[in-house]
């Protein structure tokens, strides 16, 4: 099923498994505790020259990252994102904001 990720100047479109589209939510939140944990190594730090962890590029590459590592991780259907870098978001999708 597809799901808008909106972020400030974009929208980007992922298409999930049906069921997980039930719970989307609180994936979302269980995704972000993860990805600000400073404890957690992941590509999505953004660091200082000395490697000092700055701050977070929140991307729909984390979300989708995050459910396949996580959730789908056993699971035959993957995450992907569908489109990326839209103006607009179909209002009848589920839809997360950022």
């Amino acid at each position: 099923m597809l799901v808008n990720l909106v972020f400030d100047y974009y929208t980007d479109i992922i298409n999930v498994p049906d069921y997980v589209v039930n719970k989307i939510k609180k994936y979302q939140n269980q995704c972000d505790k993860w990805l600000f944990n400073k404890l957690n190594e992941h590509e999505f730090w953004i660091k200082d020259e000395s490697g000092k962890k700055e701050g977070i590029g929140i991307c729909s590459e984390a979300f989708v990252y995050w459910l396949n590592e996580f959730i789908l991780n056993e699971n035959e259907e993957k995450a992907v994102i569908v489109k990326r870098n839209l103006k607009n978001y179909d209002a009848s999708l589920p839809t997360l904001f950022y």
